[in-house]
């Protein structure tokens, strides 16, 4: 949810499809309940509800990280010397994944609540500190929560009533949102010492797509002989982020 625009403006409408958005959710959801299932084995299999809850937050947390590296890559300087996809198709991957993630954070919310093993509540789901369990730890995706919907809104909004460029201020707190996010699941989860690599790994990648997207120098655009009248060879002209 980082960034994905061409000079400040509201990126094109690209509406994820159906099959697109269930697609990520079982991929997401399977990935994340395989991991939790086998970290927590066969004497947590009475603990269901809270197998289920683990497994959509895990999940909806690799699907957070793979929205913000889908947007921080999409305003990166490297992406006009190493393109992946293309800007169109980077787009629907970044919508897509952003449906997925507002539906899998949903899930591990209710299924939270749900769960009276949890102690979290409907309190400490939207009231920071209110959690019976771990109310820190909790309170800190309680905040990540309402700082990734004032992301998200920005981009619904943009355009609309958020003008120019006002909008993008507010997207680019989506790497604040991820780091709110993954120290909630470190501390949070009783399966963190299993998951180790899991948040090493991704934390990693995302830490560096964010620093590099800031600290590195946009590819140099070569102007073709003779053609200097006119044309801005700065990477803005070529649609990347200033």
């Amino acid at each position: 949810m980082s960034g994905p625009a061409v000079d400040g403006r509201r990126p094109p409408g690209q509406k994820p499809g159906r099959r697109s958005t269930a697609g990520t959710l079982f991929a997401a959801f399977g990935t994340g309940f395989l991991i939790v299932y086998l970290c927590a084995g066969p004497r947590q299999n009475r603990m269901l509800p809270w197998i289920v809850g683990r497994g959509l937050g895990l999940a909806a947390y690799l699907a957070l990280a793979a929205l913000v590296l889908t947007g921080t890559w999409f305003s990166h300087p490297w992406r006009l010397s190493r393109p992946v996809l293309h800007p169109a198709l980077l787009l629907r991957v970044h919508a897509v994944l952003a449906a997925g993630t507002v539906a899998l954070v949903g899930g591990h919310i209710l299924a939270m609540v749900a769960d009276r093993y949890a102690h979290v509540g409907i309190a400490g789901a939207v009231v920071p500190g209110a959690s019976g369990y771990r109310p820190a730890a909790v309170a800190l995706g309680v905040v990540a929560v309402y700082l990734g919907l004032a992301v998200g809104g920005a981009a619904a909004l943009a355009g609309r009533i958020l003008v120019g460029r006002r909008w993008l201020g507010i997207h680019r707190l989506a790497a604040a949102t991820f780091g709110l996010t993954w120290f909630h699941g470190v501390l949070a989860g009783s399966d963190t010492p299993a998951l180790r690599l899991v948040y090493a790994v991704s934390g990693l990648a995302v830490l560096g797509a964010t620093v590099t997207r800031f600290v590195a120098r946009p590819p140099a655009v070569r102007v073709p002989q003779g053609d200097h009248g006119g044309h801005d060879p700065s990477p803005a002209s070529s649609g990347s982020l200033p």
